[in-house]
C-alpha cells in the first residue's frame, strides 16, 4: 500500500501521536473548569499592563494574590507568569548595570538583546495563555523560580 493510499484509507497510525513540541499535560486539562482556565489566561496576559506604564509583574502578582488560596490552577498559572516577568526585570537590571559599568559599550550587546527579549516576552506570554486556555501548563524558558 502506498503512502497516499494509507492517508486516504485512514490506516496511518501517526494521527494518534501527540503534536510535535507539545507538552505531556496538554489535553489533560479538560477537567479544569472554564472559569479557572479563563483566569489562567488573564494571569498570563495581565503582564501586558506594561503598555499602560505599569510594571509588567504587577498584573500576574495581583492575580496570584487574589487566587492563591482559592484556585490551585489559577495560582499556578499566575505564579509562573509572575516568576517569568520578575526574571525579565532582573535580566533587564543586569543589562542596564552592564551598560553603565562598560561606559556605554555594553549597549552594543544589550540593545539587540532587549529587542529579542521584548519579542520573546510577547510571544511566550501569548503561548502560555493559549496553553492555560487548554487547561495545560507552559514552562517559560530561562525563568528563575522566585515565588513558590
Amino acid at each position: 500500500m502506498t503512502e497516499n493510499e494509507e492517508i486516504r484509507t485512514g490506516t496511518d497510525d501517526t494521527a494518534a501521536d501527540p503534536p510535535v513540541g507539545g507538552s505531556s499535560d496538554v489535553g489533560q486539562g479538560t477537567d479544569v473548569p472554564t472559569d479557572s482556565r479563563n483566569l489562567g489566561v488573564v494571569a498570563h496576559l495581565s503582564s501586558f499592563v506594561t503598555f499602560l506604564g505599569v510594571p509588567g509583574f504587577l498584573g500576574p502578582l495581583a492575580v496570584w494574590l487574589l487566587h492563591r488560596e482559592r484556585d490551585e490552577f489559577v495560582a499556578e498559572q499566575a505564579r509562573d507568569a509572575l516568576n517569568f516577568n520578575l526574571s525579565l526585570l532582573i535580566y533587564a537590571a543586569a543589562a542596564i548595570a552592564l551598560s553603565i559599568v562598560t561606559l556605554g559599550l555594553g549597549l552594543l550587546l544589550t540593545v539587540p538583546a532587549a529587542i529579542v527579549a521584548i519579542g520573546a516576552w510577547l510571544v511566550l506570554s501569548v503561548v502560555a495563555a493559549m496553553r492555560a486556555a487548554e487547561g495545560g501548563r507552559y514552562r517559560y524558558p530561562l525563568t528563575l523560580e522566585l515565588v513558590r
